[in-house]
């Protein structure tokens, strides 16, 4: 069983490397490239690298990237979608695999292989 220790290292590494993206796209959409946002990707930048490792160190570079990854992947696409109101540009099938993303995020954190 994995503690609480670590699912909060977990939750940090996905909140700043999300983060992270979603100052990068607001800074690359802006007609000026020397903004505020440049320093604070500066700052993020490396933050997303150590918060990753803290998590590969307590969990392996196979969990960890697996599970930080997959996780990034659909909160990064739910902020898309709600705040860059991305909805509009989305198609059905775009939809789809995202859904698909969305389960097997599920299938690889919740049903993990059983001893034999």
């Amino acid at each position: 069983m994995v503690n609480a220790s670590v699912w909060i290292s977990i939750a940090v590494a996905v909140a700043v490397a999300a983060l992270a993206n979603s100052v990068s796209a607001v800074w690359a959409s802006g007609a000026n490239k020397v903004s505020i946002w440049l320093p604070a990707m500066l700052v993020l930048s490396p933050l997303v690298f150590v918060t990753f490792g803290m998590v590969a160190a307590r969990t392996g570079l196979a969990v960890a990237s697996g599970t930080v990854d997959a996780l990034l992947t659909g909160v990064t696409m739910v902020i898309g979608l709600i705040f860059f109101r991305e909805w509009t540009k989305t198609s059905v099938l775009q939809y789809l695999g995202m859904g698909f993303t969305l389960i097997g995020i599920c299938l690889m954190v919740f049903f993990p292989k059983t001893a034999n």
